[in-house]
Formats: C-alpha cells, structure tokens, sequence
C-alpha cells in the first residue's frame, strides 16, 4: 500500500478527501487511454516504490494531491496489519515546496479588532510552520497592489496565533508572512475602519471633520506633493477623542500658506498607524 501524507511533528496526517486515497496501481498499458474531450486531469504524483517496499514487476503508483507543500511524504507499507513502513519526504528541500501552494494550503483566520488596536490572526496549515509576520501598507486594495514594509513591526506569536498591539487596524495595513524563500500578504478581512475624514476648503482653511467609533488622538500635519511623495511639514496639530466620551465628529482646523497644499492624517495615538493623505481636489491615497 503506498499514500501521500502530512509529516507532523510525531506523526504523518491523512491527507484530506478526496486525497486521502492510496493503492498499488497495476503496471501501466502499452498505450495511454484516449483523454476525455473538454475534461481536467487531476495533480497526481507518479512515483516510482522506494527499495525498501518489495513490489513485484516494479510497479509505479499515481496518487492525487491538492497542493505540493514541504511536508508532503510518501509512505509505502505491505497491505497486512502493522507492516512495517518506509517514509521519504522528497520535497523538504525543493524551492517549488515553498511558492505559492504553499500559501494556498493555509487557511487565514482574522481576529483583528480595532477596539483593541489590534492585529491578530491565526493560522490553520497543513505543514507546521513557523512563519514570521510583519507589517507592511499597501497603496491600494488591489489584490496585486505593492506592500511596503514597516520597521520594527515583528509580531509575536505562539501556536500559529500572530498578535500585534497598539495598531490602526486598517484593511490597507496588513501582515506579511514569510516562510523559508517565500511571502504571502494577508490583509484584514473586514472592510470596516474605526475612524474616516474628509477635507473641505474654507477660504485659506483646510476644514478637517473626524468621526471615530473608538477613543483615539489624531494628529494632521500640511505637505506639498514633490516626485509622488508628501511628507509631513511642521507644525502638527492634534485633536482627541476621550475615553469614555461619546463617538461623535471632531474638527480641525489648518491654514494654508501654500496653494495646492494637501494634508496628512493619522491615528497618533497608537505605534503603527497609516497616513491617510487628502487633497482639496480630491486626491486620497495613503
């Protein structure tokens, strides 16, 4: 008998149905079968018996699988009860174990709460991993939007569990996992902030109006767009919304010395927080 499974730390895991199924496959025909017209074959491994399961005829096994992941081992055993069992796990050391199956493989549980400030996600994978997490911002939503990495915003873990405190839950602010020679980016799964602002003119005024469902200080300073960037100018302003009070619009107010000039707003309260950028012609963006 020969299966595919999940080296775990004691034991090799079943894979899931429909791919928990194993067998001697007979020898193969001297001619392939006609495919079927408009149908999909499925992934399947074709391995050759290992030398230490004696099958006559040297017999060669297909077995399904969903994604190629490090952990995927090859088991061969004879059919009686409590034969012994050979074992290889060809796939530790092969780049293409670490693309993207892998990530497919892994399922994202999201429990940030911005209540909290902050990130949390736990993850559910077929291999152990040990993965680290750090925070990066994307530009848009957009699935295949850059991430940019945030300094020093390594997040702790313990079984599989990723927290990250004092955070601006945003779903543009996102975790990025990595994992041997490879990535993946998992954003917050709701679509929901804490906190929204808009600008409006008023003479030679930005008029900043905030609302926030949570307590949280905020902080807006003016910049001037140069090569794609807008960096903050001093001085800053900051208003707060306080504990306990109720969730309501707070305002603010900044002169504008510079036409053109455009503002940058975020949560100062907090250590990791995204710039929101707005513009009195419209423009936002991070």
């Amino acid at each position: 008998m020969v299966r595919l499974c999940h080296q775990l730390a004691l034991e090799c895991e079943e894979l899931p149905r429909p791919f928990h199924r194993q067998g001697i496959a007979p020898p193969p025909p001297p001619h392939p079968p006609p495919s079927r017209a408009g149908g999909c074959a499925p992934r399947q491994l074709m391995l050759p018996l290992y030398p230490q399961v004696l099958v006559p005829g040297g017999r060669r096994v297909s077995l399904p699988y969903e994604f190629l992941v490090p952990c995927l081992c090859i088991e061969a055993s004879y059919p009686h009860h409590d034969s012994p069992r050979s074992k290889r796990c060809p796939f530790r050391d092969q780049p293409a174990a670490y693309g993207p199956e892998l990530w497919s493989s892994v399922r994202f549980h999201d429990y940030s709460a911005s209540g909290k400030d902050q990130m949390a996600m736990v993850l559910s994978a077929s291999c152990p991993l040990r993965a680290r997490a750090t925070l990066c911002w994307k530009e848009a939503v957009a699935e295949a939007a850059p991430c940019h990495d945030v300094p020093n915003s390594t997040a702790s873990e313990e079984e599989q569990a990723y927290t990250l405190d004092k955070v601006d839950v945003h779903p543009q602010l996102c975790f990025r996992f990595s994992y041997g020679n490879s990535s993946h980016v998992e954003c917050p799964h709701r679509p929901e902030t804490a906190w929204n602002v808009s600008v409006s003119t008023r003479g030679l005024q930005l008029h900043l109006r905030l609302t926030s469902s949570v307590p949280a200080a905020f902080s807006a300073a003016l910049c001037q767009r140069r090569g794609g960037q807008c960096e903050p100018e001093a001085p800053l302003y900051t208003v707060t919304q306080p504990e306990g009070s109720a969730p309501g619009e707070l305002a603010l107010l900044l002169p504008v010395q510079v036409l053109g000039s455009c503002v940058l707003v975020w949560r100062s309260d907090v250590r990791f927080a995204r710039k929101q950028l707005l513009c009195p012609d419209g423009e936002r963006g991070s």
